[in-house]
């Protein structure tokens, strides 16, 4: 097998069947399900799978055909234990056809470990089974290194948290959201994704203090190196944190955020225009103005144009011409 490692299904399937013409079918059997657990290849796997399938639908076959000839003779077996081994068989093939999914499963992450996607994919498998499901999850997180995840590594850790609060299980999902903050993503993004998402978990319970806790946490700019270091100056994660304090906050708070946005230049010209509005709205119109002058100053054109448009209607609709300067 290691010699020719390209024809691996292939001498499998010939041993299990040098065990068969022998008539030593469950020796045949082992050797189709040590094939199963050994191979490592789509192909390989596909290829012991259907042969493994078809031996055992032609046992069924000719145990079938023999056990209506045989009706009307005497036999060395009895008829109960033809019975027993016609159930038996007809058990293994089931148990094969239902096991499909989950050792096609192993084989391709055999490939790659590493691939998000077909992890998720495993996930499924056992969705009707949570202690199963549990147990993948684990070992998903477990098993991708960050650096080397094809794909989302945030991706299971938020479907993990998930799946405890689909069950009812908040604390476990709080204790997952935890553990998924301190994994070293790939990129700032993915772990702003994650902090955003724990704190739409405790707005889903009415928990805001605790989604404004988080986000209080998550934007803090004392941090180590690397991702987390940089996550305080993830747009994604203020603009989140600036909705909640506008929703849940007071005028103050969503200030202070919109100002240390400012300072950190992680805004967009849509942030100001949002900034700006609400200082108008709130009657704060010497602010709206001087929010806009940032606006104007951070970004050149075409970036600035609207917010220049923007400055120079509400400046004009407050003031008219008394005010030209």
């Amino acid at each position: 097998l290691k010699r020719y490692s390209d024809e691996v299904g292939s001498l499998w399937c010939s041993l299990a069947d040098y065990y068969i013409r022998l008539g030593h079918f469950e020796k045949a059997c082992d050797v189709f399900e040590e094939g199963i657990d050994t191979v490592s290849t789509v192909r390989d796997f596909t290829m012991v799978f259907d042969a493994y399938a078809q031996f055992l639908e032609r046992y069924l076959a000719e145990m079938m055909e023999a056990e209506g000839e045989d009706d009307d003779e005497s036999e060395d077996k009895p008829l109960d234990s033809t019975a027993l081994e016609l159930d038996l068989t007809f058990a293994r093939l089931d148990e094969l056809a239902n096991r499909r999914a989950n050792l096609l499963s192993i084989v391709i992450l055999k490939q790659n470990p590493h691939n998000v996607h077909e992890w998720h994919k495993r996930i499924k498998i056992f969705k009707q089974d949570p202690a199963k499901a549990i147990k993948v999850y684990s070992e998903a997180v477990k098993t991708v290194l960050p650096e080397k995840a094809v794909g989302k590594l945030s991706s299971l850790w938020i479907s993990f948290a998930k799946f405890y609060e689909g069950h009812d299980d908040v604390d476990n999902a709080r204790i997952i959201f935890k553990k998924a903050t301190k994994v070293p993503y790939k990129s700032v993004e993915e772990l702003a994704f994650v902090w955003c998402e724990a704190a739409e978990m405790e707005l889903r319970h009415d928990e805001f203090d605790k989604a404004l806790e988080l986000m209080k946490e998550a934007t803090d700019v004392n941090r180590s190196a690397g991702v987390f270091g940089q996550l305080h100056k993830s747009t994604t994660l203020w603009s989140f944190y600036a909705d909640l304090e506008e929703s849940l906050g007071s005028l103050k708070s969503a200030q202070a955020v919109y100002d240390k946005m400012i300072d950190l230049k992680v805004v967009t010209p849509q942030i100001i225009l949002n900034y700006a509005l609400l200082l108008k709205e709130n009657k704060y119109f010497e602010e709206s103005f001087r929010v806009y002058e940032k606006g104007v100053a951070a970004f050149k054109y075409p970036h600035s144009n609207e917010i220049w448009k923007a400055y120079l209607s509400d400046f004009v609709g407050r003031y008219g011409g008394k005010k030209l300067e």
